[in-house]
């Protein structure tokens, strides 16, 4: 399966979180739950220059992107994307970036409407981006999807 095929592009739209798996210099793997956007054939996943999947992803840029549909309990399936990373901090990047999360995950009425609820989660989410803030850059692993595969129930036991 391609990574451009429509049946994916839908799921990956149709995700919230995504997980990216980066390899440890001694082979081992890490899974880190993050935000993400679909940009031109491109997944970019917002993190920091000093976390461990940042790392990861510049020692080995081999990584498996994993997507699965949070908001429907009847659908097991997971989406599996493999492909290459390159962590990038360029401005313009950066951004883009910005612009596209906020639009997919601050800007929504749902999401409005729980921040204006829940005023001291969002101070304490503040307080969090800046802490990181002040440990490195913010940076994007930009993963260039090179196959796609779909597993199902009987593949994840």
């Amino acid at each position: 399966m391609n990574a451009d095929d429509s049946a994916v592009l839908n799921f990956i739209h149709r995700s919230m979180v995504a997980r990216i798996a980066t390899l440890s210099h001694n082979g081992r793997p890490s899974i880190t739950p993050l935000y993400f956007v679909y940009v031109n054939g491109h997944i970019w996943l917002g993190t920091a220059d000093w976390t461990l999947a940042a790392r990861e992803a510049k020692a080995d840029p081999r990584v498996s992107v994993l997507f699965q549909i949070e908001r429907n309990p009847n659908d097991h399936r997971i989406l599996r994307i493999m492909g290459n990373a390159h962590v990038r901090t360029d401005a313009k990047t950066m951004r883009s970036s910005n612009i596209r999360m906020a639009l997919k995950y601050i800007l929504t009425p749902g999401s409005i409407r729980n921040r204006l609820s829940n005023r001291r989660l969002v101070q304490a989410e503040r307080l969090y981006h800046m802490q990181s803030a002040e440990k490195g850059l913010a940076c994007i692993i930009d993963v260039i999807p090179e196959q796609a595969e779909f597993l199902d129930d009987n593949q994840l036991h």
